[in-house]
């Protein structure tokens, strides 16, 4: 609980956002309907992963000055994460990290 406290607003914004995106799939195969399965693994990829893309932005943008600079590392980042999420999800490129 301490450490929550020593998180600026918008490191809980980020925080906050990424629960609540990781609710979607959670509520989704809560009736049993559901066309996808997540483990427990699955949630902490995701978590790992959105945490990692939405605090690695916040920290970038606040080292940087200029308005292009922080739009350039929002683009950029921004870019990576729908490439490595599209292959994680359906395989795009055929790695070993393709999903189904």
């Amino acid at each position: 609980m301490n450490q929550w406290l020593r998180l600026n607003l918008a490191q809980k914004v980020i925080f906050t956002v990424i629960l609540l995106l990781l609710c979607i799939p959670w509520l989704e195969q809560l009736d049993g309907k559901a066309v996808f399965h997540w483990t427990i693994f699955d949630y902490i990829t995701a978590f790992v992963f959105l945490s990692t893309f939405g605090f690695g932005i916040e920290y970038l943008v606040g080292k940087t000055k200029s308005k292009k600079g922080k739009f350039l590392i929002i683009l950029v980042l921004t870019f990576l994460f729908v490439l490595l999420w599209a292959e994680l999800a359906v395989g795009v490129f055929d790695s070993p990290i393709a999903g189904d």
